[in-house]
């Protein structure tokens, strides 16, 4: 089966399963649903879909530069956005329904073990003495703009323009682990709502310096603080859209980038360096807006790169046999005798 075809057919199901595990855990799921599908996004989403085109369009040219015929380059692109639409679907459908099946419960325990893991002291304000709030609201574009654009689009550059079969498959692989084993079934292990959400569920003032350092950056009147609002009231009116629901450990931001780092830097020696340094933007970004735990992103990353080591020795034996099934066979030499 081509990669394209087996990754719609994997976010198809994913979709359906999780579909059925959201009506069998909460009710209203289809009304939620079919407000997701005639309601505005409440963010503006413009750019995603300009870009969006026009890698649609490269994506399709560089099909067709490969000998592809034009209806199929077209209809594999086009197969490629619906299976990324049902994954994003499936997706949302399960996370707003985790706390229905785990109620939040890990938050205290993150905590306590972040600071201990950095000397007593919260990972969140150590990102904020060495880089200064100025610096990190800067930075705080590539957390909803860059990376959304990362998170959708890379598997359309993927499946349209690496002739690599074997490495197309893997990274699919990693992709779809990235949303569903670090998103859902990790997530599912460690419920919890990040520091910015903390002292809101819990009722406290653990992380009340946080809320005043963002108040005091203007992280407020960004894109980042008002989706975090936004999550907060979506989650405590009790409604679900697309997009929403609130879980921090693991870190999906950081695995997606984690992916897209190993990629570039496989791809590449003069991606590798900033691929890796945008994916250390996202998980410092993670970190000092509150909505990561620092263990969430640690984990995040060692989880990926424990995968993408793993599928990569498998792949081993598969391109050596394909290299040698490649090299063309040597004929004996016949010598004549007079």
């Amino acid at each position: 089966m081509i990669p394209s075809l087996a990754f719609f057919t994997f976010c198809i199901g994913y979709a359906l399963v999780s579909f059925l595990v959201a009506v069998l855990f909460r009710d209203g799921v289809l009304a939620d649903v079919l407000g997701t599908l005639t309601s505005e996004p409440d963010v503006s989403l413009w750019y995603v879909a300009v870009i969006a085109v026009l890698v649609s369009v490269w994506a399709f040219h560089a099909e067709t530069r490969r000998g592809v015929a034009k209806g199929r380059a077209a209809a594999n692109v086009a197969m490629v956005y619906a299976a990324v639409l049902a994954l994003h679907f499936g997706f949302t459908l399960f996370k707003t329904t985790m706390p229905q099946i785990v109620p939040y419960y890990a938050d205290p325990y993150l905590a306590r073990f972040d600071a201990w893991l950095h000397g007593q002291a919260d990972p969140w304000a150590v990102i904020n003495r060495l880089f200064g709030p100025d610096m990190m609201l800067s930075l705080s574009p590539l957390y909803h703009g860059p990376w959304l654009i990362a998170a959708l689009l890379f598997p359309v550059v993927l499946v349209t323009c690496d002739e690599d079969q074997a490495r197309v498959k893997r990274y699919l692989a990693l992709y779809c682990a990235s949303w569903i084993v670090i998103g859902n079934m990790l997530a599912l292990g460690g419920m919890s709502v990040g520091p910015v959400f903390y002292d809101r569920l819990y009722d406290g003032n653990r992380f009340a310096l946080l809320t005043l350092t963002q108040r005091y950056a203007g992280l407020d009147g960004t894109t980042m603080g008002a989706l975090q609002e936004y999550l907060w009231e979506m989650y405590a009116a009790g409604r679900e859209s697309f997009g929403t629901g609130i879980s921090a450990f693991a870190s999906v931001h950081v695995s997606v980038a984690t992916v897209v780092a190993l990629y570039c830097g496989e791809r590449s020696a003069l991606l590798a360096f900033p691929a890796a340094l945008f994916c250390a933007a996202i998980l410092l970004l993670s970190i000092w807006s509150g909505y990561h735990y620092a263990v969430d992103g640690y984990f995040s990353i060692g989880v990926m790169a424990m995968l993408w080591i793993y599928l990569r020795k498998r792949a081993a034996p598969q391109d050596m046999a394909a290299r040698l099934a490649a090299q063309p066979v040597a004929r004996p030499i016949r010598v004549r005798r007079d």
